[in-house]
C-alpha cells in the first residue's frame, strides 16, 4: 500500500511538473496555520507560521509576532510588557486573540507566598481545530510544566476553558485593544484592566451584560413588530377592499393572549403600551448603570 501511495505521488508530481505547475504539500484544514508545541530546552514552545509562544516553569509567557516583531511578555503577578515596556497588570483569566486567528487564554493561580497576588498557570492555545495546553507555568511548584495536544477537537477544549478578560492584538498599531460595553473600541490600559479584571472585582462587563442583552431583546421585538405591521399593511393594500379581513379587537383583562393565528396589527394603542415598556426600561437601565 505505502509503495502504490508513492507512486501515486510521483506521478502527480511528474504530472504537475510536465504541466508547468508545482506541487504544494497536502494542507491540514485542521491546522490551517501548521501550529506545533514541544518541549526545547526546558520550556514549552508553542510555534505556528505566525507566532512564537514560550512558556516556562518560571510563572513567563512570552509572544512574538514573526510579522511584526512585536513581543508581548507575561511575567511576575503577572505584569503585561510590550515591546519591553510595562502596559498593565492583571490578575484573573486573560485571553489574548492575536491577528491570525490564535487565541492564548492565561489561567492564574494564587501564589503560595501572597494569596492576594496570583501568578500565570495554566496556558491555553488554539487556532483552527488545534490546541495545546501548558500546565504548571507557576513557581508555586516547579518540575511540573507539561503540555498537552489536540487535532480537530480545539471547540472541546474551548468549551471547557473560560476566555475570562478578552482583548485583541492591536492590527494598527501597538499593543492590545478591546471593545467596551458601549460597543467603542478602546486600548488596553491599567485602567482599562482595572474595570474589567474579574478577579479583582471589576464587572464592569459581566454587570452590563445582562442589560445589555435586554435592551438588544426589546430592540429585536420592536424590530419584529413593526415588520409585521409593515407586512400586513402591504398585504392590505394588494387585497380588494371587500375581502379585507376585520382587525382584531384589542385584548381585554381575562381574554386569552394568544392569537390565533395571523399578523398582528401594530396599531396606536399597542404602541404606545410599547412606548410605556420601553422607557421604563431605560429607566431601569440608567439605574443600574448609577
Amino acid at each position: 500500500m505505502t509503495q502504490v501511495r508513492a507512486q501515486v505521488y510521483a506521478e502527480t508530481y511528474a504530472a504537475s511538473i510536465t504541466l508547468g505547475g508545482c506541487v504544494r504539500p497536502p494542507v491540514d484544514s485542521c491546522n490551517p496555520t501548521n501550529a506545533s508545541t514541544k518541549m526545547q530546552g526546558g520550556k514549552a514552545v508553542f510555534e505556528n507560521d505566525n507566532y512564537r509562544i514560550t512558556c516556562g516553569d518560571d510563572n513567563e509567557v512570552l509572544i512574538h509576532n514573526k510579522n511584526t516583531g512585536e513581543t508581548y511578555r507575561a511575567w511576575g503577578d503577572p505584569h503585561m510588557e510590550i515591546d519591553g515596556q510595562h502596559a498593565f497588570d492583571f490578575w484573573g483569566t486573560t485571553t489574548l486573540c492575536l491577528d491570525d486567528g490564535t487565541k492564548v487564554t492565561i489561567e492564574t493561580t494564587p501564589w503560595k507566598n501572597n494569596p492576594n497576588m496570583t501568578l500565570s498557570s495554566k496556558v491555553t492555545i488554539t487556532n483552527g481545530g488545534y490546541g495545546a495546553q501548558i500546565s504548571g507555568v507557576d513557581t508555586n511548584r516547579t518540575g511540573d510544566l507539561h503540555i498537552d495536544e489536540t487535532h480537530g477537537f480545539r471547540r472541546l477544549l474551548d468549551a471547557t476553558v473560560d476566555d475570562g478578560n478578552r482583548i485583541y492584538e492591536n492590527s494598527w498599531g501597538k499593543g492590545f485593544v478591546a471593545v467596551d460595553d458601549c460597543g467603542r473600541v478602546r486600548k488596553v490600559d491599567q485602567k482599562y484592566i482595572d474595570k474589567t479584571d474579574l478577579e479583582k472585582g471589576g464587572k464592569l462587563a459581566e454587570r452590563f451584560k445582562n442589560a445589555f442583552g435586554a435592551l438588544a431583546g426589546l430592540i429585536s421585538i420592536a424590530f419584529v413588530g413593526a415588520f409585521l405591521g409593515a407586512l400586513a399593511g402591504a398585504r392590505d393594500e394588494r387585497e380588494p377592499r371587500a375581502e379585507r379581513p376585520e382587525p382584531r379587537p384589542l385584548p381585554r383583562p381575562g381574554d386569552d393572549p394568544i392569537w390565533t393565528g395571523g399578523a398582528p396589527h401594530l396599531d396606536e394603542s399597542r404602541r404606545s403600551l410599547f412606548h410605556v415598556s420601553f422607557e421604563l426600561t431605560m429607566v431601569r437601565y440608567s439605574a443600574q448603570m448609577a
